[in-house]
């Protein structure tokens, strides 16, 4: 229903799977292109990662400092992905060096752009605070810029991205408006979506014949040899779509603490 998003908007933004697919090996298999090819990348000329302040030694002075990795043959070229799940990640080469889900995310995400740059704040649950900074790269200042941009109003459909310049301002704009016959047409999915969404299951769907409660169905999640009903035993994902969709999992920062809590209410579903 979300495949809208896997076409670029504008020039300059490349379908991922292209450069992402050639450094993944052919281990990867063509599941994983094919997952990946629903996402959109820029490339980066740098990332940079914030340290926090540390006691100095002996001197009782704090210090911090920025972590850059700069975008090259040697170490692996920067790629800012964002995937049409909305999963976000930037990476060099294999390596991936951001990696979390951009659904809800403006509840604790802050973005701010300046030029061809943007900074990222994150807090997480326990007031923790971390941030990051990228450049675009391209093959001209003017593309660069471009780069950015198309990339802003990506992120736009997740979470506000505040725009600190005057001629960032200018280019959002126009790009913006080059979109307006684009967006109207996805609000026009985005509703009959939510309204069909909304309407009541047909018989069909609240007649079947093993119907299970929902604490039932916890407890046979939580078995080590399933009992699930036949209805409920046919996974809407093919076999070979799981591996790359559970990887893809996997390289959000905040998947395994999102497993740990949905285990925890499965287990408070059977106790109740």
């Amino acid at each position: 229903r979300r495949r809208r998003h896997a076409s670029p908007r504008r020039a300059g933004m490349a379908v991922a799977g292209s450069r992402r697919g050639s450094d993944a090996g052919a281990n990867d298999g063509d599941s994983d292109a094919c997952l990946l090819g629903s996402a959109t990348t820029w490339p980066l000329k740098r990332y940079g990662r914030f340290l926090p302040p540390t006691d100095g030694d002996g001197e009782g002075q704090n210090t911090s400092s920025w972590k850059v990795f700069e975008s090259n043959e040697e170490s692996g070229h920067l790629i800012l992905t964002i995937v049409v799940s909305g999963h976000f990640f930037i990476s060099q080469g294999r390596t991936v060096l951001e990696g979390f889900s951009l659904i809800d995310s403006h509840k604790w995400l802050k973005i701010a752009r300046r030029a061809d740059c943007l900074l990222l704040r994150a807090q997480s649950k326990q007031n923790e605070c971390r941030m990051f900074r990228v450049q675009f790269g391209g093959d001209s200042k003017e593309q660069m810029l471009e780069h950015c941009c198309s990339c802003v109003q990506k992120l736009g459909e997740y979470v506000p991205v505040e725009v600190s310049d005057e001629q960032s301002r200018k280019l959002y704009h126009s790009l913006n408006l080059l979109a307006t016959g684009e967006n109207q047409v996805k609000d026009t999915e985005q509703n009959a979506f939510r309204t069909a969404y909304n309407e009541p299951p047909p018989d069909s769907c609240t007649s079947l014949g093993e119907r299970r409660s929902v604490t039932q169905l916890a407890q046979s999640v939580l078995k080590k040899k399933f009992e699930l009903p036949l209805v409920y035993q046919h996974s809407a994902w093919r076999a070979q779509e799981l591996g790359p969709f559970i990887r893809l999992c996997l390289l959000d920062q905040n998947f395994p603490a999102f497993v740990e809590d949905v285990e925890k209410e499965l287990k408070k579903l059977t106790e109740g």
